[in-house]
This record gives structure tokens, sequence and C-alpha cells, in this order.
């Protein structure tokens, strides 16, 4: 099994419908590759900008072969590898694309605590940048799933 992460700048401030839309199609494309995983946006309302952190799991060639058709999706810019490699098993296996959405405000805290007040945007991209960051807020979503 192997997976992968990465975190991404959304074009425009998507609404959880227009998330759900959008990522249809995906969920299909991924059931023939046997890819599974989560879609995390993560809304900065100060900013009034998006984030995708997503992991994406499954065989090596289909997994680097969907996130090269990502990267070059117009949906989002600074698309960002945080971490590759194989991996004891799935961890989202039920799911061809969990979506979860969630704010900021929400969550930053659980990672930073208070200096969350302080930061702008591009502290947050960068702070999602994070592989520490990146997979606890994916792990934080898939337990509130229950």
């Amino acid at each position: 099994m192997y997976e992968l992460i990465y975190v991404s700048r959304a074009v425009v401030d998507l609404t959880g419908g227009e998330l759900e839309t959008l990522i249809g199609p995906s969920r299909d494309l991924n059931a023939h590759a046997d890819i599974t995983g989560m879609l995390l946006y993560v809304h900065d309302e100060p900013a009034h900008e998006g984030f995708f952190v997503q992991l994406l799991e499954g065989p090596q060639e289909s997994v680097e072969r969907t996130y090269e058709r990502i990267r070059h999706d117009a949906l989002h810019t600074d698309v960002t590898l945080v971490q590759r490699g194989a991996t004891g098993a799935r961890s989202f296996g039920g799911w061809r694309m969990r979506l979860a959405t969630t704010t900021t405000d929400a969550v930053l805290p659980l990672v930073v605590g208070d200096d969350v007040k302080r930061m702008t945007s591009k502290d947050t991209f960068t702070l999602l940048k994070d592989t520490f960051v990146s997979r606890a807020l994916l792990t934080a979503e898939t337990v509130r799933a229950g």
C-alpha cells in the first residue's frame, strides 16, 4: 500500500455544495483506480481563502498518476507534496474519497494554540505544509466522522 499527502490553495473559496459537485467525478475515477482517501477543505474565514489537504492511498502507480492529474487541475495553485511512501494499511479504506470541511478557527488552535490569532493566510498555508499538521488534521476529521 502507498500513500501521498499534498496541500494546495484553492483558486476561489468554495462552499460545501460546490465541493460535493466537484468531487463526484473524482470518486468514480478513484473507484476504478482502487484509490481511497480523504479531501479536507480548510476555509480561512479572516482571509476568505481556502486550502486543500488531501491524502490518497492505493497502488503506487495509481496514486502517482492521480496526483499528477490533480497537480494540473485549475481549481488550485501551489500544489505542494507533503509526504509520500509505503504504508502498512489503508487509513480510509471505506471511502473512495471522503470530503470534510472545516475552518482555520476550528482546527488551528488545536495545533498551534493561542498563536493562531496572529496568523495570516500565508502562515496558514505554511502550517498546513507541515507533515505532522496535515496528518493530524486528516486524522482528527476521521475520528470526528466516526
